[in-house]
């Protein structure tokens, strides 16, 4: 197949290419014309864009499937609203004018109100109804995911929607979930908390998996690995691997959550409903960060088979060492 992939620059989208490669197929990669190219040997075909000017209408000729991993994951509201959500618009109404019909777009699982999940989080989970309390990302991925979801049912393309956890590996360990990291110290709210947690390489490999498998239309899939590693299991390991020691300071979640409770009455108090505070002390996304819940991949295994190549000790050797991992084609064995 020929995919096309949107944010191919990006650290997700660089893993995605490779992943394609390794299984034989032809990629075209979106790359902002600031950004460098990675080194792809000219098996690569670069189609320079910004999604948010530029025009996009060659990018879709003779593509079977495209996959839409373009989205900023900092900056202001503003400035992640319109590189994710504007630039997506834009994205999409090129693609209507071709006619491959097959679309594999990258949420996030910050698109569900963990509010309302009571004991885990999988595809039945609601979703935020009310997401303009939560940061930039939330309130630009919920509205990107929306998005889409109309535009494929207006188009009858075929649609997967993949939602990934805390995507993580080298250069990219440090996430909200395990806490606050500070010189000397980490700060962990609810040590024992479960993460939803995919390597980075897993993550690219099930978005593959989801575009080589025609069961995968029509779906939604939760990508987390497994959440059997807890929040005091993954700071060691970031400890560890990048020698930033610290005092671990565990403090019980909902100790944390009654503090941010607090603040958050106090603001309105002082400062009435448009009092702003930093994520740690707004309630809704202390949860969002922090709360003990589960996480299932069930439908991501039961539908397309997918199990993590890499295995959490693998996924640290990969991470915290210097050496180059790569998944074999029959998705069982690692080589490096």
């Amino acid at each position: 197949m020929k995919v096309l992939v949107s944010g191919a620059g990006g650290y997700l989208g660089r893993h995605i290419v490779d992943r394609l490669l390794a299984g034989g197929h032809e990629v075209r990669a979106i790359i902002r014309p600031t950004s460098p190219v990675p080194t792809w040997n000219g098996k690569v075909e670069i189609f320079h864009a910004d999604l948010r000017e530029h025009d996009l209408a060659q990018a879709f000729a003779g593509i079977n499937v495209v996959v839409h991993a373009a989205a900023a994951t900092s900056g202001s509201e503003d400035s992640q609203f319109a590189t994710t959500v504007v630039a997506t618009e834009r994205f999409l109404d090129a693609m209507a004018k071709f006619p491959v019909k097959r679309l594999v777009h990258i949420s996030s699982l910050v698109v569900y109100d963990w509010s309302r999940a009571r004991h885990a989080i999988d595809e039945t989970t609601p979703l935020h109804t009310n997401f303009y309390d939560m940061g930039g990302y939330t309130i630009a991925k919920s509205w990107q995911e929306r998005l889409v979801t109309r535009r494929a049912a207006a188009n009858s393309w075929d649609l997967t929607v993949m939602r990934p956890g805390f995507i993580w590996g080298p250069d990219r360990a440090l996430i909200a979930g395990m806490g606050r990291h500070f010189s000397g110290g980490y700060v962990m709210f609810g040590p024992f908390t479960r993460l939803p947690l995919t390597h980075v390489v897993n993550c690219a490999d099930s978005i593959v998996k989801a575009v080589e498998n025609h069961a995968a239309v029509g779906k939604i899939f939760n990508v987390v690995d497994d959440d059997d590693v807890r929040v005091w299991r993954y700071v060691r390991e970031y400890a560890k691997g990048t020698r930033e020691r610290g005092v671990p300071i565990p403090i019980p979640y909902f100790v944390g959550l009654g503090l941010a409770k607090l603040a958050a009455l106090t603001s309105r108090m002082l400062f009435g409903p448009g009092g702003k505070l930093p994520s740690l002390l707004t309630p809704r996304r202390f949860e969002a960060q922090f709360k003990p819940l589960r996480f299932s991949n069930r439908t991501l295994r039961d539908v397309l088979a997918w199990r993590p190549p890499l295995s959490f000790a693998e996924s640290v050797r990969a991470t915290y060492t210097p050496i180059h991992v790569a998944v074999t084609s029959d998705r069982e064995r690692i080589g490096a």
